[in-house]
């Protein structure tokens, strides 16, 4: 893993915006999140969003993977609801891990040290 100075936690931030608008007795704001997304063709898409902490106060960067359900076996998953306690499986490429580490490498400091200990043990 190539040296990293630059993290999105650091980098981006959320931002509220205030509008003059009103609904049902409320004032209407806007959060804007960044999201970065790589998309591997044909396979899945990575995406890293700064939101709010899980358990904490603040924000950090979160690492999503979104998997076309067609790639997923059984193959006839699409257009129909899914069986009680029926599992999919999907196996990701090379090319899908590798923007996953890169992903969780730029993401925020922790991500990458966790990473790092991970790749490294």
């Amino acid at each position: 893993m190539e040296a990293q100075s630059e993290f999105c936690d650091e980098k981006f931030a959320v931002v509220d915006e205030s509008v003059s608008e009103e609904f049902a007795g409320f004032k209407v704001g806007w959060r804007k999140h960044p999201l970065l997304r790589c998309e591997i063709e044909n396979e899945a898409i990575v995406e890293i969003e700064v939101r709010h902490r899980q358990k904490a106060v603040g924000f950090q960067a979160m690492v999503f993977l979104v998997v076309p359900v067609r790639l997923c076996e059984p193959s006839d998953l699409v257009g129909r609801r899914a069986m009680r306690n029926e599992l999919a499986e999907w196996s990701p490429s090379v090319r899908v891990l590798k923007a996953l580490v890169r992903a969780f490498g730029v993401a925020s400091r922790r991500h990458r040290y966790d990473m790092v200990r991970l790749l490294c043990d």
